[in-house]
């Protein structure tokens, strides 16, 4: 999005009426550009504020880099690591430190059982998010994986880490499958890519998941 879709965004999203649990966040992660815009404009709401990645580097001469040290002013989550990026564990890992030196909360995206299995260091200090590439939207078309398949691979990826490990699904996540996906046991919230950018789809898929 741009300033302004950003703005209409945050102003059509202000009249639909969001009430959470204590164990439930509302996180939006915008742009670098607009961070400080949605900061200030989500003040005394039920939204919490996120990044979309981090610099590997820590302060000094790295031109076009926004550090961990830059966002904790604004943000308390930071995603790392989506499969979009394609970068390594090595790199996600020092992002992941990064962003735990600045009391940011990482979310770290894994595509392989194997990749969690590497992550898990973690466990105390970041959640975690399985998606497949496979099944992010693409233009605006979803293309969700099998429920089925999603219960049987969210069971196996449990058996690979601490019982209190948050694990969150991303994946083509819209208003028509939250139902599902917010019953399943073991998995403890989503990722929303497409469907986010529409306010009153993202609000509708809130309140279907708050609702389970």
């Amino acid at each position: 999005m741009n300033f302004l879709e950003v703005t209409h965004w945050l102003e059509k999203f202000k009249d639909f009426d969001i009430s959470t649990e204590d164990d439930k966040e509302i996180v939006i992660a915008p742009s670098y550009p607009y961070l400080e815009q949605v900061f200030t404009s989500i003040k005394g709401t039920e939204l919490t504020l996120g990044a979309q990645d981090v610099s590997t580097n820590t302060k000094g001469a790295h031109t076009g880099d926004v550090g961990a040290f830059q966002l904790k002013d604004f943000c308390k989550y930071c995603i790392v690591g989506h499969s979009e990026r394609k970068e390594s564990t090595d790199v996600v890992s020092q992002k992941i430190d990064l962003c735990v030196q600045n009391n940011i909360t990482p979310i770290v995206c894994f595509v392989t059982p194997e990749q969690l299995k590497t992550y898990a260091v973690f466990n105390e200090v970041a959640l975690f998010t399985w998606e497949d590439p496979n099944n992010i939207s693409h233009g605006g078309v979803y293309n969700p994986k099998n429920i089925e398949e999603i219960e049987t691979g969210i069971s196996q990826l449990r058996s690979l880490v601490k019982k209190d490990t948050v694990i969150i699904y991303g994946g083509s996540v819209n208003r028509d499958n939250i139902g599902e996906l917010a019953r399943l046991q073991g998995l403890n919230g989503v990722l929303i890519g497409n469907a986010s950018t529409d306010p009153k789809h993202f609000f509708d898929i809130i309140v279907e998941y708050c609702k389970q």
